[in-house]
């Protein structure tokens, strides 16, 4: 039996591959299902159905897979794992076609094309899109009513990871939590995280509350190596007042920016104005913010309604619309307020082209895991692409794995690479097993785990935030400190500006560090023998430690007191 937690666009990926190679799958979410038998049905939570923008393939007669790749190159900031990056596209392409022709209902053209939009960092329409701005709520509930018929997957709605369970070195199962407060215990010839990643750290983010990184700690509390973790994407324009995310689609269709005083910033900050990359926008956003003392940009749609006529912003953006009138704006009339939040985490558990993470028996796919496709800055509708192709390989290889035993052999020269290199990250919090609360599965992180995040870790970070950041994760014990420990050390460890990570006290980037790195995490209630003991004389926070005695060709450990 494959185990497959995470019910997303890769979890329910992974599962229907699974599946469909003749593999029986316990597929387990913390969502809870609603609705009667047969197309009504539907799954709360996860971050999948929030998915506005659409799924990026080049599917279009004047697009092709080079030209998909080379922007998802560029947008990378120079990190992106090209193997997995061409992976993405090729495979990319071939699973919007079969989706499409599965019966996904995605938006077309007067000629029965898919209607293809076109959105920041990339030179071609590709995106293609359903239910206007709905494109992962259609997306989600396509693949949940395929699973559900699928009569090989036996869904688990209201259960949540507790911990993984690990044999001789492996994972074998995982202990789960009912929503009652039922615990069980489920083994499994294979694990496919597909947990999503850990934006819901932030005190502004678009994300469900849910998203904490939690299989991630999971992982790295069994063995398993992370990697990017310093690397999250802000989305520029976030309706301020709320977690509405406004699609960069609208931005492709001739939105603007404009600061406190009218002044259309963007288009003096980058030859592409409101199309260059989400962490270029972001970044502009932030300066803006700081030197003017305001608390929000504006983003001015009226254009578009103004040249389509009455009724062109709701036809196109239902759901943006909708939630604009619940705040009381009229963007047909008038722009709206704006500010960057916590969206996309590229970091997560190392993981090889087919999921493997350094574990074995344990495979991970979608945002929990760091392939590396991302670089230093997801190309926008890339992650919902990333789900179906690397959950679907995730789940094929699973099923190869679970029914010969073969070697576990993490392949790619990437992955091959940052394993050779990882380093070690001590932390004082200790993960332990996680204990939903009853009341809700996706209860909110601790407050102050969620202040420290916010302005430790935020657009732009510096040695002195990520101290003080630091000082309150060892305050804490439990999975969000834990999570935020890994993170706040990776940032700390990347002494340079690249992407979606800004350093104020290295703003450049370095020509040397066009690297990914991969960290083994160690908690400090954890006994371990490959890490050197806690320096007692070293200031609470994070900060390179025990250099003396090292060559320059070993690895540094982070270590934080």
């Amino acid at each position: 039996m494959i185990l497959v937690i995470g019910a997303g666009v890769a979890g329910l990926s992974c599962a229907l591959a699974a599946a469909r190679a003749g593999a029986e799958v316990e597929l387990v979410t913390c969502g809870v299902m609603s609705g009667t038998a047969g197309e009504t049905r539907s799954l709360s939570g996860g971050n999948t159905a929030l998915a506005q923008g659409g799924i990026a393939a080049s599917v279009g007669a004047s697009d092709t897979v080079g030209m998909h790749l080379e922007d998802t190159l560029r947008a990378g900031a120079g990190i992106v794992d090209a193997e997995a990056a061409e992976v993405l596209v090729r495979d990319g392409r071939s699973a919007v076609r079969r989706l499409i022709d599965d019966g996904f209902a995605a938006d077309r053209e007067a000629t029965g094309d898919p209607a293809l939009g076109l959105e920041a960092a990339h030179r071609r329409h590709r995106i293609v899109h359903a239910g206007g701005d709905r494109t992962g709520a259609v997306l989600h509930g396509h693949l949940l009513r395929r699973a559900l018929l699928e009569g090989r997957i036996r869904l688990r709605d209201a259960h949540s990871l507790v911990s993984l369970v690990e044999d001789a070195g492996a994972v074998t199962g995982a202990m789960l939590q009912h929503g009652s407060g039922r615990t069980e215990t489920v083994r499994a010839a294979a694990v496919v995280l597909a947990t999503g990643g850990y934006a819901a750290l932030y005190s502004r983010t678009s994300n469900e509350p849910g998203a904490q990184g939690t299989g991630i700690v999971q992982a790295a509390r069994a063995g398993a190596l992370v990697s990017d973790l310093e690397f999250v994407q802000f989305h520029p324009t976030v309706l301020a007042g709320a977690g509405t995310l406004i699609s960069e689609a609208v931005r492709g269709a001739g939105a603007f920016l404009r600061d406190g005083s009218g002044r259309r910033f963007m288009l003096a900050a980058d030859p592409a104005a409101e199309l260059a990359p989400r962490d270029v926008v972001s970044r502009e956003i932030h300066r803006v913010l700081r030197e003017r003392g305001e608390e929000v940009v504006w983003l001015d749609a009226t254009g578009l309604e103004r040249d389509g006529g009455p009724g062109t912003l709701a036809r196109r953006f239902p759901a943006i619309s909708a939630a604009t009138r619940e705040h009381g704006h009229d963007w047909t009339r008038d722009p709206v307020p704006v500010s960057p939040a916590a969206h996309y985490t590229m970091g997560g558990v190392l993981s090889d082209l087919d999921g493997r993470s350094s574990v074995p028996g344990l495979f991970v796919a979608g945002e929990a895991a760091s392939t590396g496709v991302h670089g230093g800055n997801r190309l926008a509708s890339n992650s919902l692409l990333e789900g179906l192709v690397f959950g679907r390989r995730a789940g094929l290889a699973a099923v190869r794995f679970a029914g010969s035993r073969e070697r576990w052999e993490p392949r790619g020269a990437g992955f091959s690479s940052l394993a050779r290199t990882a380093e070690q990250v001590r932390l004082p919090a200790s993960p332990g097993r996680v204990a939903p609360k009853l009341a809700g599965l996706a209860a909110p992180a601790p407050a102050p785990i969620v202040a420290a995040v916010s302005a430790g870790l935020g657009v732009e970070r510096d040695a002195e935030g990520l101290a003080a950041a630091g000082a309150v994760f060892a305050a804490h014990a439990g999975a969000a400190a834990a999570l935020a420990g890994m993170v706040g050390a990776a940032a700390t460890a990347r002494e340079e500006s690249r992407g979606s990570h800004q350093r104020s006290d290295f703003p450049d980037s370095d020509p040397a560090a066009t690297r990914r790195r991969a960290f083994r995490a160690v908690f400090a209630s954890e006994p371990s023998t490959r890490t050197p003991p806690c320096d007692a004389a070293a200031p609470v926070g994070f900060r390179t430690a025990l250099r003396s005695g090292r060559t320059a060709s070993e690895p540094r450990s982070f270590v934080s007191c």
